[in-house]
C-alpha cells in the first residue's frame, strides 16, 4: 500500500556483489518474488527459488530505510544474496504491491486471556515446530519467574543450581586435548609454520567461553568453579607443550602463552560478578597469585596480575568508591601510578557495571579511566542523543569507534544526530601510521564509515548529503558498485561529474575497481593502461578478452607474451594456462580475419616447443 522510504537500485547495489544483483533483478522480472507484506518495521516475502519450499527473506526497516536483511537461504560469500536483491527491487518498482498489515504487539493486545490461549493451543496443533517453541518459551518463562527479584541497579540472578559444576569432567577435557601425541607435533616445526600451540588452544577456548556464560549469564559462582577447574588442569597438563614452547621461542609465547591472560580477564570479570564476601576474594586472590607466580616462571609474564588485582580491590576499593559516587579526580580510580593493565581491568567493570544496570557508575568510571568510546556508547544507549553526539564530535576521532556511537544513536531513533556524527568522521583530517618512507596515510580506514553513511542519508531523503559520502567512498574505496552508486544520486549532475571521477580513478591503485568502471564504460584503452604492470593474472584476462574486438593488436601481443613466458619457463603443471592465453590470442587472430597467421604462429610453437609432449598434446585443443 505505501513505498518503502527512500530506497532505490543504488542503495541496493551497493549491498549486493554485481553477481548477485545481477541475478536478483532477474528473479524480480521472473516474478518469482510472491506477496510483499509489510508488518510495523518488518518486510517479508517469500522467493522462489532452486529448492522448495520458497526461501523467506525478512527486511527491517526505519526512518533511513533497511537497517538488517536476512534469507533463509544458504548464501554466504558477502552482501545481500540475489533473494533479498529480489524483494526490495519489488518494493522499488511495485510499492502498491506492499499490504500492510498491524503489527504483532497490537493484534495481539486487543485480545483477552482465553482468546490468547486458544491461539497458542490452535498453532501447537497445527505445527509440531510451533509446540515445540511455545513450550521452550514457556519453560524459559517459568525459569525467569523462578529467579528471585534483582535489587535496584543489580544484575537478576540465574537460578540456583541444583548441583555444582562437574570440575573433574573439566580437567579431564583439559588432559584429553593436551596430551601430547606418540610422535610430538612440533618435532619438525619449522619458524615458518603456524603456531605450533595455536590448535590446542582453539580446542580449549569453548571451555573458556562455557566458564564465560555462566559469568554473563548471572552464575558467576559457577563460573569460578569452571574456571577454576580449567586453569588447574592447563597448568599441570601444559607440561610438553609449554616446554616445546620454551624450546622454540626462549620464553612461553605463541597462542598458549597468551591464553593466560585469557584466563586472567575471565577470571577478573568472574571475581567482579559473584557477591563474594571478603573471606572469599582473599582465598581466590591468593589462588590466582600463585597462578601468577607459575606463569611467570614459565616465561609467560605475571599474566594474572589483572584478576589477582581485581580479587584484591573488588569494589571496595578506596578510590574506586569515590569514582563511583562521581568524585573523579587526575588519577581515576587509581591511588598513585595505575598499572600497565588499567584499562583492560576498567573495561573488565564496565562490563560488570553495564550488565548489573548501574548505569550512572559506569558513565562515571568510564569518565575517570579515560574509557571514552564505552562512556559515549553509553550515553547513546541511555537515549542522550544530543550529549552522545557533542562528546562524540568533541572527543572521538576513529572512525570505527564514531560509526559504533551513530549505529547506536540510530537504533535509538536519533537518525538526525547519527547522520550528524558520521558527517563529522568523515571530515576529520586523515593521519599516518609508520615512519619515514614507509608512513601512510589511514583513510582507508573511513571507507564502512563512508559506506553506513551512504545508506543512511539516502534513506532520509537527504541525496546531498548521501552524494558527499558516496564521494569519500569513491575516493578512499573505489568499486563498481561506489561508481554505481554515485551515478544514481548524482541524477542529472552525474554528466558533469563523471569526468571528475574518472580521472581521480585513473589516479588511483585500485587496480581492480579500474578494470571493472573502465570495462562498465567501454573505456579499454584505460583498463590496457589500468593492467599494463599487474600480476593480477585474472584482470588482465578480463581485459585481454573484452579488447579483442576493438584493441586486438594489443589482446594479441599480451596474451601470446603470457603463453611464452610459461612455455620458456617449461614448467609442465603450468602449460595449461599457456594454452589458455593462446586461446585468446586465436580469437585475437580469426576476429580480424588473420587466420592464416594464427597457423603460422602455432607452427612456430610447435618448432620450437616440440619436445615438451605435455604442450604438444594441450596443443591439439586449439
Amino acid at each position: 500500500m505505501r513505498a518503502i522510504p527512500n530506497l532505490d537500485e543504488a542503495m541496493v547495489r551497493n549491498h549486493a556483489a554485481p553477481e548477485s544483483f545481477s541475478r536478483g533483478a532477474s528473479y524480480y522480472r521472473s516474478g518469482a518474488v510472491g506477496d510483499l507484506l509489510l508488518r510495523g518495521s518488518m518486510l517479508q516475502a517469500d522467493v522462489e527459488g532452486s529448492q522448495y519450499p520458497s526461501y523467506r527473506v525478512r527486511i527491517t526497516l526505519d526512518q533511513g530505510g533497511v537497517t538488517a536483511a536476512s534469507c533463509s537461504c544458504p548464501y554466504d560469500w558477502g552482501g545481500w544474496c540475489k533473494h533479498i536483491v529480489a524483494v526490495l527491487l519489488r518494493c522499488i518498482h511495485e510499492p502498491e504491491r506492499i499490504a500492510e498489515r498491524p503489527a504483532l504487539e497490537a493484534q495481539l493486545a486487543e485480545l483477552d486471556t482465553a482468546q490468547l490461549r486458544g491461539l497458542l493451543l490452535g498453532l501447537a496443533a497445527a505445527d509440531p515446530d510451533a509446540a515445540d517453541a511455545i513450550d521452550r518459551q514457556v519453560a524459559l518463562i517459568k525459569l525467569a519467574g523462578h529467579a528471585p527479584a534483582a535489587p535496584a541497579g543489580a544484575a537478576a540472578r540465574a537460578p540456583e543450581r541444583r548441583s555444582p559444576i562437574d570440575q573433574e569432567a573439566i580437567r579431564q577435557q583439559v588432559r584429553l586435548l593436551m596430551r601430547p601425541a606418540r610422535r610430538s607435533r612440533y618435532d619438525s616445526y619449522d619458524y615458518d609454520d603456524d603456531d605450533p600451540g595455536g590448535e590446542v588452544i582453539e580446542a580449549l577456548r569453548p571451555l573458556l567461553e562455557q566458564a564465560q556464560r555462566f559469568v554473563v549469564g548471572g552464575d558467576a559462582r559457577s563460573g569460578l568453579a569452571a574456571l577454576e577447574a580449567l586453569t588447574t588442569a592447563y597448568f599441570e597438563s601444559g607440561g610438553a607443550l609449554f616446554e616445546q614452547l620454551i624450546e622454540i621461542f626462549g620464553a612461553l609465547e605463541g597462542a598458549a602463552g597468551e591464553f593466560f591472560s585469557e584466563l586472567a580477564l575471565a577470571w577478573a570479570e568472574a571475581v567482579l560478578s559473584a557477591d563474594l564476601t571478603s573471606d572469599e576474594r582473599d582465598e581466590w586472590g591468593e589462588r590466582l597469585a600463585g597462578w601468577n607466580d607459575q606463569a611467570d616462571e614459565l616465561g609467560a609474564g605475571q599474566a594474572f596480575d589483572l584478576a589477582v588485582t581485581a580479587a584484591d580491590q573488588g569494589w571496595d576499593y578506596p578510590p574506586l568508591q569515590r569514582v563511583l559516587a562521581g568524585e573523579i579526580g587526575e588519577q581515576g580510580a587509581w591511588d598513585g601510578v595505575s598499572p600497565e593493565y588499567a584499562d583492560e581491568l576498567a573495561q573488565v567493570r564496565l562490563s560488570v557495571l553495564e550488565r548489573q544496570g548501574r548505569y550512572q557508575e559506569y558513565l562515571y568510571l568510564a569518565e575517570a579511566e579515560g574509557q571514552i568510546e564505552r562512556y559515549v556508547l553509553m550515553l547513546a544507549k541511555l537515549g542522550q542523543s544530543q550529549r552522545a553526539l557533542e562528546e562524540g564530535m568533541k572527543y572521538l576521532s576513529a572512525p570505527n569507534e564514531l560509526l559504533e556511537v551513530a549505529k547506536v544513536l540510530r537504533e535509538r531513533g536519533a537518525l538526525d544526530a547519527a547522520l550528524q556524527l558520521a558527517e563529522h568522521g568523515l571530515a576529520l583530517p586523515a593521519t599516518s601510521e609508520g615512519e619515514g618512507p614507509y608512513a601512510y596515510s589511514n583513510e582507508y580506514l573511513k571507507a564502512p564509515l563512508a559506506n553506513w553513511t551512504v545508506d543512511l542519508a539516502t534513506g532520509m531523503g537527504q541525496r546531498d548529503r548521501a552524494l558527499r559520502a558516496a564521494e569519500t567512498v569513491m575516493r578512499i574505496a573505489p568499486s563498481l558498485n561506489a561508481y554505481l552508486s554515485m551515478q544514481g544520486l548524482a541524477g542529472a549532475a552525474w554528466a558533469s561529474l563523471k569526468p571528475t571521477v574518472l580521472d581521480q580513478l585513473r589516479r588511483s591503485s585500485a587496480t581492480s575497481a579500474k578494470v571493472d568502471v573502465f570495462l562498465h564504460e567501454d573505456l579499454i584503452d584505460d583498463a590496457i593502461t589500468a593492467v599494463e604492470n599487474t600480476h593480477d593474472y585474472t584482470l588482465l584476462e578480463r581485459v585481454i578478452a573484452t579488447a579483442i574486438g576493438s584493441r586486438p593488436d594489443w589482446a594479441i601481443s599480451a596474451a601470446t607474451a603470457q603463453a611464452e613466458r610459461i612455455m620458456r619457463a617449461a614448467k609442465a603443471d603450468r602449460y595449461e594456462y599457456a594454452v589458455n592465453w593462446l586461446r585468446h590470442a586465436r580469437d585475437g587472430y580469426i576476429a580480424t580475419g588473420r587466420a592464416d597467421e594464427w597457423r603460422a604462429y602455432i607452427h612456430e610453437i610447435r618448432i620450437t616447443h616440440g619436445r615438451k609432449y605435455k604442450l604438444m598434446g594441450l596443443l591439439e585443443r586449439l
